[in-house]
């Protein structure tokens, strides 16, 4: 047991380098970016503000990769080698994290709206177990709710877009990685 725990966070440490930290990591991620939202961003004419949470400073929060594209929007990708159906209340916690790095403690009192870019959230899934190409996790199937039915329209709402990146299930989004 003790070396799948190890093998799970080489392959974490790989991703975390190769799309966060890595010299290559804005051309790496842009790249990954491309390829989930179909579109030609170019390094030089992107910003990214890497938005990660160390573990040190937000003791067992510590993400894998959170970016913020161009000021307009945060991306939060997870990589997984179990799936984990959890994720989108891990995800809720990450994010509302980024948001207090984000947004000065006052300025959530003041009248005037605050604007926060808009938060996506992917899961990179390669593990043995089988599991569709493209999947969703939803926040409010982890809800219990009274009578036991769920409503028409939940209070709140996140969605993770899960993506099975092994071969044979995860060639279309990696045929589009540059």
């Amino acid at each position: 047991m003790a070396a799948e725990g190890e093998n799970r966070k080489v392959k974490d440490s790989v991703f975390v380098d190769l799309f966060g930290r890595d010299v290559t990591a804005k051309e790496n991620f842009i790249s990954l970016y491309n390829a989930l939202h179909g579109t030609s961003l170019r390094p030089e004419d992107t910003e990214l503000v890497p938005e990660m949470l160390e573990s040190a400073m937000y003791m067992s929060y510590a993400n894998d990769v959170a970016m913020q594209v161009n000021g307009q929007v945060v991306v939060l990708i997870e990589h997984q080698s179990t799936i984990n159906r959890n994720m989108p209340l891990r995800l809720l916690d990450y994010v509302a994290r980024i948001y207090e790095k984000i947004v000065p403690a006052k300025k959530k009192y003041y009248r005037s709206r605050v604007c926060v870019p808009m938060p996506e959230f992917y899961v990179l899934y390669n593990g043995t177990d089988d599991y569709p190409s493209e999947d969703e996790m939803r926040l409010s199937d982890s809800f219990t709710y009274p009578g036991g039915k769920k409503p028409s329209q939940v209070p709140l709402e996140l969605v993770v877009k899960v993506y099975n990146i092994n071969i044979g299930k995860g060639d279309a989004l990696l045929g589009k990685c540059g």
